[in-house]
């Protein structure tokens, strides 16, 4: 059989341009599989949760005036909010046993508690018993411990908060740090960590008129202290129980379960004058808040003076706190951006109300990280205005980006 014939160079120049056109097709799709692969295998934006109604409240009104003491120093601040006022300057001064604020918190960061629980048990040095007399002599609030003595370690932050005990300050230091030295130089060390610029420890106690601090600063402190469970739970025991049977010792802290009081600490020395430093809780239309405030050097035979300006100070502080609901339940109030075009409402689960006094803007913003795919009522963030925090809640499914808009994407 003869093979078959060649083409001509006609037919070869009529076949070409089929074969040009059918290399470019081919290339074409090429470049559109890569591209529709490359689109897809790329990473798609995380999503973010983002704030849908304004993004703060201003009070109108003037600031409070409250009744600050007209010697001394004082501060308020309210948690979520700021200060709402301060008097007497800014200069260092003794703190007295407001001290021993610092030296529970310390102890606590080394030796956690459990709430509810005692803690190990510590033996008391002959040493501290042997100081009681002299102690005794210069007129300091004690337990008056003995030698061998066995107590929890609860039971010992009790008596240094609640009875402001000198001889249990310094036995907390022993036991922690060996020495009162090396346990001072932990208390300067977490106070310069809390942005105590104006604050100096010399001794567990307080009773050293050159532990110095001002209101501010103790502010801080006990911002950070009311965050430990356990001293949160020390604080707001009015007596103090010994575990041997003896009678209760009453605390100088007269104003706990008044005026919202859940804890303090009191202090002085002729030195310090009176000094107080407090936490309150008070609800303003379903919000909760926290006041935390100090009231240093007042001019007083006793810490009960301090106490009494705290809570003309308390109360006033309290009455100043105004409300506005900025969205009921319900409301749709924030949205979840796929980073793509596509979002996805967020409803309050409760309302948001936010909390102030007249003169104060309040910012209001969300938080929060949202999955990628989650069922209609699922929890995405929160939003937060001040001192209220508000669940957010999806209000209908929430998908990733189609595939239309993971194809059609140009960043």
């Amino acid at each position: 059989m003869a093979p078959p014939a060649a083409p001509t160079p006609a037919e070869e120049e009529k076949a070409e341009p089929g074969r040009r056109g059918l290399v470019v097709l081919l290339a074409a799709l090429v470049l559109v599989a890569g591209v529709v692969t490359g689109q897809l295998v790329r990473p798609v934006p995380e999503p973010a949760v983002e704030l849908g109604i304004t993004s703060s409240h201003a009070f109108p009104g003037q600031a409070p005036a409250l009744p600050w003491p007209s010697a001394g120093q004082a501060v308020v601040h309210v948690e979520g909010l700021g200060t709402m006022g301060s008097s007497g300057g800014s200069a260092p001064v003794p703190t007295a046993s407001v001290a021993k604020v610092m030296t529970a918190y310390v102890y606590l960061q080394a030796h956690p508690l459990k709430p509810g629980e005692a803690g190990p048990v510590l033996t008391v040095s002959p040493q501290a018993a042997a100081q009681i007399p002299m102690r005794r002599q210069r007129g300091e609030s004690i337990l008056g411990v003995t030698a061998n003595q066995r107590l929890t370690q609860r039971k010992a932050l009790e008596a240094l908060m609640v009875i402001s005990a000198n001889d249990v300050a310094h036995e907390l230091a022993r036991w922690d740090a060996g020495s009162d030295q090396a346990f001072v130089a932990k208390m300067n060390a977490t106070a310069r960590s809390l942005g105590m610029t104006a604050t100096t420890y010399t001794d567990p106690s307080g009773y050293d008129e050159r532990t110095v601090s001002t209101a501010a600063d103790q502010v801080k402190l006990l911002r950070a202290a009311m965050e430990v469970p356990a001293f949160a739970e020390i604080v707001k025991q009015p007596t103090y129980v010994p575990d041997d049977g003896g009678p209760p010792r009453q605390g100088g802290n007269y104003l706990l379960g008044r005026h919202g009081v859940i804890g303090g600490k009191t202090g002085y020395t002729d030195a310090a004058g009176g000094n107080f430093v407090f936490a309150a809780r008070n609800g303003v239309q379903g919000v909760n808040t926290l006041i935390l405030g100090a009231v240093l050097g007042q001019d007083a035979s006793a810490a009960a003076g301090a106490v009494a300006t705290a809570e003309r100070i308390v109360v006033a502080a309290e009455n100043a706190m105004v409300a506005a609901t900025l969205a009921p339940q319900g409301a749709r109030v924030a949205r979840v951006d796929d980073g793509l075009g596509g979002e996805t409402p967020l409803r309050a689960a409760s309302p948001v109300t936010v909390v102030g006094w007249p003169g104060l803007t309040v910012p209001v913003g969300v938080e929060g990280d949202p999955p990628d795919q989650a069922g209609s009522g699922a929890q995405v963030g929160a939003l937060k205005a001040g001192a209220a925090l508000v669940p957010l809640e999806l209000a209908q499914k929430l998908d990733g980006p189609s595939l239309v808009k993971r194809l059609i994407r140009l960043s």
